[in-house]
């Protein structure tokens, strides 16, 4: 091989050497730049302070309704770490005898806002609203709608007045029969406790059957009213009988005059009936051996 060929051999080989670099170049250059993630620090690891303590605090162990008396088998004694919450007692001693001011429900922490030595802190004085009374009347099941009222509720009352009422009032022109009547005489009245416990009387009957103390149902309701209504009430569950009447709580219309009157009832009265006309008696004549019994005639009869 002469020394042309050599030469020409020798820079076709460096030639495809250099395109060879410059296309490995050009495919590093567009390669996307790899970060390599420096080590995550390890955990640092933290021993539980060993001081910690445990203590004991007072909870429910059922449903204490408000205003009722708590007693040892109300009360549960629950564990906790740390320090005690505030108002929570340690000792059954500070809360047994005391009185539920709040509804307290099971589990819960027995915390001094939730019961007080002084029962009067849970009275019915605190659900009164503003400018009202409050007046508790006995019931039974015709009265209170068979013991389904519950505080909160909203009822209306009917009163019933017997004859012997109306004819005092001056009823000139109306048949004695028809003297009695029936009217509402307050409407939308709330309801602020059933019997003498203050939260839900549903929740105090549970507890009641779990503690085995279930007594008879309550007779009493207390109602909230205005001085008005309460004058108005006061006098006319004196004069006659009465009834309440329980609301929807979506029910916001008040009624018009409602009385009702016996003759409502019975309907209309049948007309008396026409008088019978006077029977005439006869007039007996004798003359001799003859007798003759004549008819006189009345008023308006052809002679």
């Amino acid at each position: 091989m002469n020394t042309n060929t050599l030469t020409r051999a020798y820079l076709v080989l460096g030639g495809l050497g250099a395109v060879s670099l410059i296309a490995y170049g050009a495919y590093k250059a567009y390669l996307p730049e790899v970060t390599i993630p420096a080590s995550a620090p390890a955990p640092i690891v933290q021993s539980a302070p060993a001081d910690i303590k445990v203590v004991g605090v007072m909870t429910a162990a059922r449903f204490i309704a408000r205003g009722q008396v708590i007693a040892l088998d109300d009360i549960a004694t629950t564990s906790i770490a740390g320090a005690v919450p505030p108002g929570a007692r340690t000792a059954t001693s500070d809360v047994v005898g005391k009185v539920a001011i709040a509804d307290i429900l099971p589990q819960q922490l027995l915390l001094d806002s939730a019961m007080s030595a002084d029962p009067a802190r849970a009275g019915l004085a605190a659900l009164v609203p503003a400018g009202y009374r409050a007046i508790s009347i006995t019931t039974n099941d015709e009265i209170a709608v068979s013991q389904f009222v519950r505080p909160g509720d909203k009822v209306d009352i009917q009163l019933v007045l017997p004859d012997s009422v109306m004819s005092k009032q001056g009823g000139q022109g109306r048949a004695q029969t028809d003297l009695g009547e029936a009217r509402t005489v307050l409407q939308d009245v709330l309801v602020l406790s059933v019997g003498t416990t203050l939260g839900d009387p549903a929740l105090a009957e549970a507890a009641a059957d779990d503690a085995g103390r279930r007594g008879e149902p309550s007779r009493s309701i207390s109602l909230a009213m205005t001085p008005d209504q309460l004058s108005k009430f006061t006098l006319a569950r004196s004069l006659g009988s009465f009834y309440l009447s329980l609301r929807s709580p979506d029910d916001l219309q008040l009624i018009d005059d409602n009385t009702a009157k016996l003759s409502d009832i019975r309907g209309p009265a049948t007309p008396p009936a026409a008088p019978a006309p006077p029977q005439k008696r006869p007039i007996e004549l004798i003359v001799g051996d003859r007798t003759q019994l004549i008819y006189p005639k009345t008023s308006g009869e052809p002679r």
